[in-house]
């Protein structure tokens, strides 16, 4: 008798990962950061932001455990590296971000990194994966995990994908006032980022 599948596992994992994500706060960064392009590049972006987060939160589903076991680094160490990451990122934004656009044009370096890393697939998500993952047994949950997961990318896609119509209403006074903005926002995620790492180390 093949068992019932527990939806709910599916329905979970999609609210918690859309949550984690957060599709809507990190439009506008993926807006800043690809600023001054046109919108089929800025769509390409968006696609390989979504691909490469989805990559590592599938790498870490599957074998977080084995991968950070081998490599000997503990959650706390990656979520300290993605503040730093996310606070260097924010250092150029609140800057202006001067080369973050000649970036772009140079390759798929800002969809990579900080886009599908650690903003999309950031420590949060990479860690509610490895949880939900390994919290299901049966392959049939495994399977629901892994869809609830693929529904939240397409979600956080789908809003990537939209971004470029803002681009229109703010034109570049707006942009420059919201890269500031979102520096100083993304500096205070990267300071929380390695405060709960800390306070997490302490209470082991």
């Amino acid at each position: 008798m093949v068992p019932a599948l527990d939806w709910k596992l599916l329905v979970t994992t999609f609210i918690t990962m859309v949550v984690i994500i957060d599709p809507i706060g990190n439009t506008p960064v993926f807006l800043v950061l690809t600023a001054g392009e046109d919108q089929p590049r800025q769509r390409r972006f968006a696609l390989q932001a979504v691909l490469a987060a989805a990559a590592v939160i599938f790498l870490f589903a599957f074998f977080g455990h084995y991968v950070l076991d081998y490599l000997g680094i503990s959650i706390e160490s990656l979520t300290i590296a993605g503040g730093i990451l996310l606070g260097i990122v924010s250092l150029d934004m609140m800057k202006g971000m001067p080369d973050a656009n000649q970036q772009a044009r140079g390759g798929a370096n800002v969809a990579l990194v900080p886009l599908g890393t650690p903003l999309l697939a950031g420590p949060g998500a990479v860690v509610a994966a490895v949880l939900l993952m390994s919290q299901s047994g049966q392959a049939a949950d495994k399977a629901l995990v892994a869809g609830g997961i693929v529904m939240a990318l397409i979600v956080v896609g789908a809003a990537l994908f939209a971004a470029g119509w803002l681009v229109k209403a703010l034109k570049d006074t707006g942009i420059d006032l919201l890269t500031r903005v979102m520096g100083i926002l993304l500096a205070a995620i990267a300071v929380e980022f390695i405060h709960r790492a800390i306070v997490s180390w302490t209470e082991l």
